[in-house]
């Protein structure tokens, strides 16, 4: 039951764009935005991204240090759920909860602790872009750099993909993060919206059977 989709949104965050001239203090202020998100008692990102099959929606909602929900609402299947308690893990697509196996559930908690890690191990160099408008509001974008010699990224258009990060400048945290091709009026190939509600909990399911191997 458990998919490599799970970790998608990883993938998307880790695009970047073709090459400008960077300030250090850029990079470190993208650190602090998200050092910063990652210290609060909770928070989410809902991702939007494109398929062949049409929109698929992840949403990702954390309770560190160890306590995760994540769901992938694609086009004509079931959702697929997955949470993590501590050192266990569930799972679902339209049925009833299974129990991760150990190995999987091991690779989970890898990941949330890379999603959450305060600072951020490895956040990749930025340039400050300045004020910017997202959705009618006004937020400081900075733009990914790739490193002198990394192969350009190339969307479906053929041009450059670059991920731009939005920082509210009122709470000083992460709004938005929109990776696009680099070319006027592209549509997002990815868009994540953070939020931080303190309304939610995440529980495990330790009646579940565990998942049998497929």
């Amino acid at each position: 039951m458990f998919r490599s989709g799970v970790f998608c949104l990883l993938a998307c965050c880790l695009l970047s764009g073709p090459a400008l001239s960077a300030d250090d203090s850029c990079r470190e202020q993208v650190i602090a935005a998200f050092s910063k998100q990652r210290s609060l008692n909770a928070y989410r990102m809902v991702g939007e991204r494109g398929s062949e099959k049409g929109p698929v929606e992840v949403t990702e909602e954390y309770l560190p240090p160890d306590r995760m929900r994540h769901v992938i609402v694609a086009v004509g299947q079931p959702p697929l759920e997955t949470v993590l308690v501590g050192t266990r893990a569930w799972s679902r697509q339209g049925g009833a909860w299974e129990e991760l196996m150990p190995g999987i559930a091991q690779t989970i908690i890898a990941q949330m602790r890379a999603a959450t890690a305060v600072p951020p191990t490895d956040v990749g160099a930025f340039a400050c872009e300045g004020k910017a408008t997202v959705d009618g509001k006004q937020y400081l974008a900075y733009r990914s750099i790739d490193k002198p010699g990394t192969p350009v990224t190339n969307g479906p258009g053929g041009t450059p993909i670059h991920r731009t990060l939005y920082v509210d400048p009122e709470t000083g945290l992460p709004a938005y993060n929109i990776v696009a091709e680099e070319k006027e009026g592209a549509a997002p190939l990815f868009k994540g919206t953070y939020s931080y509600p303190t309304d939610f909990t995440i529980e495990g399911h330790p009646d579940a059977p565990l998942a049998k191997m497929r």
